[in-house]
């Protein structure tokens, strides 16, 4: 099921993309990163009646953090 998704990690970390590690585990930090404002979070759940900005400026944020935190220096 999430077979590509971990070849393509694997694939970036080869290339000097993605910082080395278990691919599942950089794979499964993305995703609970992703879900902070999911309506499971345990922090706070985002919901459809908030400002599309708020959403906007949450995934903003997310992209950044993610680059900053999976990538090589240079790279995010």
């Amino acid at each position: 099921m999430d077979d590509h998704k971990l070849r393509a990690i694997a694939e970036a970390q080869a290339a000097g993309i993605v910082r080395p590690g278990d691919p599942f585990d950089v794979m499964a930090m993305v995703i609970a990163m992703s879900m902070a404002w999911s309506p499971v979070s345990n922090v706070y759940a985002a919901s459809a009646q908030e400002p599309v900005d708020a959403h906007d400026r949450r995934r903003a944020l997310l992209r950044q953090t993610v680059a900053a935190a999976v990538t090589t220096a240079g790279n995010g």
